[in-house]
């Protein structure tokens, strides 16, 4: 009897080993799991995962998931919860979607027993979609990718910010009126930045006035094109920051051609107001793509 006890107790700690060693403990991890599971069409392991409480309340958000293997893209946790923009490709959601992928986002909780995901609210914008839904998911994709522009090439920054101009026409009005607000803050942050970039330069041309005429009007030019992209974001929209991003790449390129060691004291602080102002920028887009 003893002995039976003894070989049932060491089976419950293994499996108790075996469950502690497949927690998962991150929100992604959770929403892999998650996904793998409504693919699988297995309502108990969903109901582990998921804030749902009995397997028949699994309805699969009446479609099918066979096969579908989700790209995960922008993580945000705030205490106890957490939200992850989840993308699907559109063979393996819906015929007929017209070669879209279908973007949402999936919602986490944490209590006790770790991380779970929100099954009705990551649900509902699938079961009732939205037009305003789906342009929050337009603009997730373009803050990751405006931001990711940044790691590559200045160029790409004012491609985006046009981008981002000519979507803004299909947005929703709240979406535009929370994008418009963003843009409003931002572009009196960027202009006073931009203004005192302008002051910088003008301020070495006024202390070089016998550097080679070259290098003078490559500066003059810099100063007044800043000024004047400045001076437009009084008015903050998407073409605006479009043109003072050009604006500012332009600046960069310029202050890199200058040919005389004049301005070689200069350059360290014109290059790290530059790098100051494009890291702004990044925030401001990462920021956006949250909204």
């Amino acid at each position: 009897m003893m002995k039976a006890r003894l070989r049932w107790l060491a089976l419950a700690a293994g499996s108790w080993m075996l469950v502690g060693c497949s927690h998962r403990e991150t929100p992604q991890e959770v929403a892999a799991a998650f996904w793998q599971s409504m693919a699988d069409n297995d309502a108990s392991e969903v109901v582990e995962l998921s804030t749902l409480t009995e397997s028949d309340q699994f309805d699969g958000y009446k479609r099918s998931w066979t096969n579908a293997v989700p790209s995960f893209g922008r993580v945000v946790i705030e205490d106890r919860e957490a939200s992850i923009v989840t993308r699907l490709p559109s063979e393996d959601v819906d015929e007929g979607s017209g070669g879209k992928r279908l973007e949402l986002v999936t919602y986490l909780v944490r209590g006790e027993d770790g991380w779970v995901v929100d099954y009705q609210r990551t649900g509902d914008p699938i079961l009732n979609p939205s037009p305003f839904s789906g342009l929050m998911g337009q603009l997730n994709r373009l803050g990751e990718k405006l931001s990711a522009s940044f790691d590559q090439s200045s160029d790409e920054l004012s491609e985006r910010m046009d981008e981002l101009a000519q979507d803004l026409e299909a947005y929703s009005d709240e979406l535009r009126r929370q994008t418009n607000e963003a843009m409003r803050d931002f572009s009196e942050q960027l202009r006073d930045a931009m203004k005192d970039l302008e002051d910088a330069l003008d301020e070495a041309l006024e202390d070089n006035d016998q550097a080679p005429q070259q290098d003078r009007f490559v500066l003059e030019q810099a100063s007044r094109d800043l000024g004047e992209k400045a001076d437009a974001l009084e008015e903050p929209t998407a073409e605006h920051l479009a043109d003072a991003s050009r604006s500012i790449a332009q600046a960069g390129e310029r202050l890199s051609q200058l040919s005389s060691e004049t301005w070689s004291e200069y350059q360290a602080e014109w290059e790290e107001r530059l790098d100051e102002i494009r890291d702004d920028m990044k925030a401001f887009f990462e920021d956006l793509g949250q909204r």
